[in-house]
């Protein structure tokens, strides 16, 4: 027993430890910040005044006041003569704004009032932690006491906590399920801001055509609605008296994926549109949309606003919104952009090498015919050909600083790939290897060697500090980086000590066996599918990838199973009736062959739209057959209570057939179903929990089995429920059929096992780890998923709820999206306890699948989870400078940890019961 329980504590640390090191890696990888690129301080501030000794005078604000108008997910195509006539035929000019990602509103404002890029990692500090920022085209503004306003997405007021006169954020910003109230707060401050008219700069960020997308996607028919909304919105700002001789900005933070979502690099999501009013301007009439980068608004508003550029923006200025500027102006705005970024060249790149590039030599040509222009002995080409090659230096310098803003902490890379990679091959090694594992007590804890393994970090931490290697800001953090890199180095001796005993068995006395098979044709597939993580496109398409590997090892071992039932047949009936006897084998996989059948068509489901109600009713009836085969009585009823609370609350919601019942009556129903739903589930859970009470009796009806295996099908079963409440409702049939599918795929597993030579419990168990990662893995991506973070469904996140909560939000948007990853292995280990197979042994103990449960399914789990992201964390690095490492491979490293995260929360809940109730197996 204790054997056992420090097996699943060993495991329980390696998880820990691995995800440590993912989480210094990304540190390392994802720095929080590019401002640390450095020292900003450096770059002078200030309007330049002169130029080759001739005065310059900044030019004074272009208008009285601006109105930024910030449409949430608001992409390049929606905006049309249809859908917001009004702000598309009164447009002075119609231009295209390219997104940087993550194409998530944290970053992207972040972008649009700096002028820099941000980091892909403020993808997670999006919902989470944000920093505010302390140089800012709103921080000029107040530093020359201009009045700034806003309304309308709460983040603004955590980025610039002190910078608006006047507020109105809305505080359930991330609350997707407001399509219309927020909004109207929006309208009704704008209104208001109209009438006092004491602002320079007003913004408002309105957030419904984002949750329309999130919750119904970019289909919805109150899509073109919302539109209409924002054209009166702008028609209202254009009509209002006080439109006088102010100019309107009309844009997007970021764009919407086909799906609805955003995150990704898809264009739908990385091109926006601006669009600029003024009463003074002619109407473009050019059919070609000229594109910008986002990062360019920064200082071309600067200008406008007559403040200085801020210190990090690397952005150029966008010709268009200049036009109402007198040409000397312009000259000078154009002048003071490449002026600023090449001081930020010089302090990136130092004097000599700027002043041996091409672009300084165009910058000076540029100064001296702005020189003569100053000075009246110019012409109109004089003009045109310094903007050019102001636009030309401002243009190079920019791409060259977005390349430089790319960096790498290789320190806290190198720890966190020294523990993913050493843990990873730590469990691998005590999994195949139980001798050398006694041997060397891989699982224990050696005093001795961590002394030395702390001596070790102590000389590695000082050496690193002192060669710049790893750079902490305090004291603290230098000391806190000792446990990481001890504990890096004590796993490393560990894995050097037991790979130099397998690699070199002769000078030992007994050569090393490994204790578990290794079937060739599962080590393949798994490893063609690790190799494929080296290629962008097989990642954006890894879905293609798990479904023929998955497919084609379960179609593989079904005809091996097959092939050899009928010659172990054919060989006891001396060869007579081969026929019959093969029509009779084949029939007895007929049950395979349907779930093949199925599999295939699995992967269109999510597409299914207009057979929804049929698909959900028949869902919802097998899934409650899978449950109720396995529960009492008065759990399969409340089961059904709970299931049919969820037909109901589709029902009510519009999107499945129904009783007619009136708009404001389903409104009011839908609290109550949902109160229903949660009281029926709840009664599943202490139903099931009834076991695990002292002097209670079991159901009269129901065979006795163990509290362990009650408890975990219990919460297998309350996890599939809620589950059912969550997903869409075409990916509902996922639920049962991966029940089906593990169930079908099990039995293959005992199958092939027993038609060997020789019966091996150990080999049906890797087998069937190995099968059940792989039908995750195709049900993962079954429901619609993907590797770009645009198709993660946020809408599961606020069912039944009225404010956003983040920690229910991000438990049930987890529990949504890596619903296959979580109840395929929580299936697998009641599976595992619910066999019975006690006359064969398992590592020569007893019982042997209760055992196996903890000692070797459990660790192998883990292993074949964490071998393939430590790979992969190894892979990034070396695609650090690639074309698409933050477009395919970062959202990818993001998913990967993520998923054995989820694995590891899942196991550590799964390993107390263990430890509890274990005695009872």
């Amino acid at each position: 027993m204790e054997q056992h329980k420090g097996r699943l504590v060993y495991t329980i640390s390696m998880l820990s430890l691995f995800l440590c090191g993912a989480v210094l890696f990304l540190i390392g990888f994802f720095p929080a910040s590019y401002s640390v690129a450095e020292d900003q301080s450096t770059v002078p501030e200030g309007r330049p005044t002169t130029l080759h000794g001739v005065k310059l005078t900044p030019p004074p604000p272009a208008y009285d006041s601006f109105v930024l108008l910030l449409i949430d997910a608001l992409r390049d195509d929606f905006p049309n003569a249809t859908s917001m006539p009004v702000a598309h035929s009164r447009a002075c000019e119609k231009l295209i704004l390219h997104v940087d990602i993550p194409t998530v509103t944290m970053p992207r404002l972040k972008s649009i009032t700096t002028g820099t890029l941000s980091n892909f990692i403020d993808i997670a500090l999006n919902v989470g932690h944000t920093q505010q920022l302390q140089d800012s085209l709103l921080h000029r503004l107040n530093h020359h006491n201009r009045l700034i306003t806003f309304a309308g997405d709460h983040t603004w007021v955590k980025l610039f906590p002190s910078e608006f006169t006047r507020q109105a954020e809305n505080h359930d910003s991330f609350y997707v399920n407001d399509f219309y109230e927020g909004d109207r707060n929006v309208t009704k401050t704008l209104e208001a801001e109209l009438e006092i008219n004491d602002w320079t700069l007003l913004i408002l960020h309105y957030l419904g055509l984002d949750h329309i997308g999130h919750v119904e996607g970019n289909a919805s028919p109150r899509i073109p609605l919302k539109l209409r909304e924002m054209d009166e919105v702008v028609q209202k700002i254009l009509k209002h008296k006080s439109f006088t001789n102010k100019m309107l900005l009309l844009t997007g933070d970021h764009g919407m994926a086909d799906g609805g979502g955003h995150g990704g690099n898809t264009p739908a999501e990385t091109l926006v549109p601006l669009y600029l009013y003024s009463n003074n301007c002619s109407q473009t009439t050019s059919a070609a949309t000229k594109r910008y980068n986002q990062i360019d608004l920064a200082p071309t508003l600067s200008v406008l606003l007559s403040v200085e550029i801020p210190t990090l923006s690397i952005g150029c200025l966008i010709p268009e919104m200049l036009t109402s500027l007198s040409l000397e102006y312009q000259m000078y705005a154009y002048f003071y952009n490449a002026h600023h970024l090449l001081n930020k060249a010089r302090v990136k790149f130092g004097h000599e090498k700027v002043h041996r590039s091409d672009f300084y030599t165009w910058y000076q040509n540029a100064t001296l015919l702005h020189k003569k222009l100053l000075l009246g002995g110019a012409s109109q080409v004089f003009y045109q050909n310094a903007k050019l090659n102001y636009m030309r230096v401002a243009r190079e310098i920019s791409g060259l600083l977005s390349e430089s803003l790319v960096k790498f902490d290789y320190g806290f890379m190198a720890i966190g790939l020294a523990l993913t990679t050493a843990t990873s091959l730590h469990t691998v090694i005590s999994v195949l290897y139980l001798d050398l594992t006694e041997q060397l007590q891989l699982d224990s804890l050696k005093w001795g060697q961590l002394l030395v393994s702390a001596i070790a970090a102590v000389l590695l931490n000082v050496a690193s500090h002192a060669l710049d290697i790893i750079l902490t800001s305090t004291m603290l953090q230098s000391i806190l980086l000792m446990a990481p890199i001890a504990i890096a180095v004590y796993l490393i001796i560990d894995v050097a000590q037991a790979l130099l005993k397998i690699a070199l068995p002769p000078i030992y006395t007994r050569r090393l066996k490994i204790s578990i098979p290794l079937p060739l044709p599962l080590l393949a597939c798994f490893a063609i599918r690790t190799l494929t993580l080296g290629s962008s496109s097989f990642i954006e398409y890894e879905y293609k990838t798990w479904y023929y590997l998955g497919n084609t090892l379960i179609l593989l071992t079904a005809f091996r199973t097959l092939r050899r039932r009928i010659t172990k047949t054919n060989v006891e009936l001396d060869g007579r009736h081969l026929y019959t006897i093969a029509s009779t084998c084949l029939w007895q996989m007929r049950k395979v062959f349907v779930m093949l059948m199925l599999l295939t068509l699995m992967r269109y489901i999510h597409r299914l739209q207009a057979i929804r109600s049929t698909i959900m009713i028949f869902s919802l009836l097998l899934l409650w057959a899978r449950l109720h085969r396995h529960s009492q009585l008065p759990q399969s009823v409340a089961s059904a209570a709970a299931l049919f609370m969820v037909y109901c609350f589709r029902g009510l919601n519009g999107q499945v057939h129904f009783i007619e019942v009136p708009q404001y009556a389903a409104a009011k129903l839908m609290v109550p179903t949902l109160v229903i739903f949660w009281c029926c589930l709840a009664l599943v859970f202490v139903l099931g929990y009834r076991a695990a009470l002292p002097q209670t009796q079991s159901f009269e009806s129901a065979p006795p089995k163990s509290v362990l295996l009650q408890l975990l099908q219990t919460n297998l079963t309350s996890s599939l429920l809620l589950a059912a409440l969550l997903q869409k409702v075409q990916n509902i049939l996922l639920l049962p059929v991966l029940l089906v599918a593990l169930q079908q795929t099990y039995k293959l597993c005992d199958v092939f096992g027993t038609s060997t030579r020789k019966f091996s419990v150990r080999l049906v168990h890797v087998y069937k780890i190995i099968m059940t990662i792989f039908l995750a893995r195709m049900f993962f991506f079954y429901q619609g998923n993907s590797n770009s973070l645009s198709t993660i469904d946020l809408t599961p996140g606020y069912i039944g709820q009225t404010s956003y909560n983040p920690v229910i939000v991000g438990l049930f948007v987890t529990l949504n999206t890596y619903s296959a990853e979580i109840h395929a292995f929580l299936y697998l280990v009641v599976h595992t306890l619910r066999s019975d197979l006690r006359s064969v042994g398992i590592m020569h103990l007893q019982p042997p699948y209760s055992i196996a449960a903890d000692s070797l399914i459990a660790p192998l789990y883990a292993a074949l989870i964490m071998l393939p992201a430590a790979f992969y964390l190894f892979l990034l690095v070396g695609f650090r400078y690639h074309l698409f490492i933050y477009s395919v491979f970062s959202p990818k490293v993001l998913y990967d940890c993520y998923t054995v995260l989820v694995f590891y929360l899942v196991f550590i809940v799964t390993s107390l019961y263990f430890r509890l109730f274990k005695h009872d197996a």
